[in-house]
């Protein structure tokens, strides 16, 4: 059975009044502001959204994400599969004004003449998820550092030029 995509953009007011949910993927290869950030377009975004009111009459948007990414590690430069699970609230506005007033609690998002791009909203929460230096747990890297974050944390290692000290003494072996 196929899986049901995402429609590319909604009311999300009428939605909010009908209490709507909306459930489905969006394919990561159409998504081609973090087609740059990753290794390979492949995959989909499982998503749910649920539209409502809240008790103060704020248009609010539930929603919850899943995939799985190929990134590249930094360190060792191998790809590796990079989990993304996020739920999120968010407070709907039509103006600037509007998006200031909401409570803390919600993140802000504003609408484009009543709609709202959904897929646009799945791939800034993909991005907003993504490592700012993706490399893999330090015991699956290919590279070994020669120090740890024990030994950095323990004092063992009092500057970082005494790590270029240890490099310079392993060449000379």
């Amino acid at each position: 059975m196929p899986e049901k995509l995402i429609p590319e953009h909604v009311d999300p007011f009428r939605y909010a009044e009908q209490a709507l949910r909306l459930s489905g993927v969006v394919n990561i290869a159409t998504m081609s502001r973090l087609s740059s950030m990753i290794s390979a377009n492949s995959g989909q975004v499982v998503v749910d959204f649920h539209f409502g009111i809240d008790e103060q009459g704020i248009t609010l948007l539930k929603g919850h994400l899943q995939t799985e990414l190929l990134l590249q590690c930094q360190r060792c430069l191998e790809p590796y599969n990079y989990e993304i699970i996020v739920d999120f609230v968010l407070g709907v506005a039509s103006t600037y004004d509007e998006a200031k007033g909401l409570p803390e609690c919600y993140e802000p998002v504003l609408t484009k003449e009543g709609h709202l791009a959904l897929r646009e909203l799945v791939e800034d929460e993909i991005i907003l998820n993504l490592p700012l230096i993706p490399k893999h747990e330090r015991q699956n890297c290919k590279i070994a550092l020669p120090v740890t974050d024990s030994e950095v944390e323990e004092g063992k290692v009092k500057s970082p030029f005494q790590v270029l000290e240890l490099l310079k003494h392993k060449q000379d072996k």
